[in-house]
């Protein structure tokens, strides 16, 4: 089974980021509008969309395997919505490419040892920003009225002012 196979085969894969999370992660960062934006998990391609709505227009946002093409663009920061159940290897290709990333991802992320053995001595230049309510994801179009669960957004390279920044 390749790795794009993998991805399809689990439903709680699919989980799309609304425009409104983008929003409140990209009014904190303030990145400039001409940042090229790598979001390399396609799912139903709307992240791309969002991030135009946003004024970000360069954003690299392809229906193809990543981990077949993660160093095949030039980019300033991947930012993502990664499948969970796969982010123990996206983190380790994400550390390996040793470019800014925001994720989101589930809250337990903090604890999880396998952060730590991935990061190494790098793991001081991952920070964590958590959102001041629970994040809603679109599913199948719809959106959600609950998400079962917790997510921040964790940062790699970004230099924020503090390792936790609540919203």
């Amino acid at each position: 089974m390749t790795s794009l196979n993998i991805l399809k085969k689990y439903k709680l894969d699919d989980y799309t980021t609304p425009l409104y999370v983008w929003k409140m992660l990209l009014d904190y960062l303030d990145l400039g509008k001409n940042t090229i934006i790598y979001e390399p998990f396609y799912n139903d391609s709307k992240s791309k969309t969002y991030l135009g709505k946003l004024g970000y227009n360069n954003v690299i946002h392809e229906n193809e395997n990543f981990f077949e093409n993660y160093d095949k663009y030039e980019y300033d920061i991947i930012l993502s919505n990664p499948p969970y159940s796969i982010k123990q290897n996206i983190l380790k290709v994400l550390h390996q490419l040793d470019k800014p990333f925001v994720l989101i991802v589930p809250t337990a992320i903090i604890s999880k040892l396998y952060v730590k053995n991935i990061f190494g001595d790098d793991i001081d230049k991952i920070q964590y920003i958590i959102p001041n309510r629970r994040l809603q994801f679109e599913v199948d179009g719809y959106n959600q009225k609950r998400c079962c669960f917790d997510t921040l957004f964790m940062c790699y390279k970004l230099e924020l002012q503090r390792d936790i920044v609540y919203l």
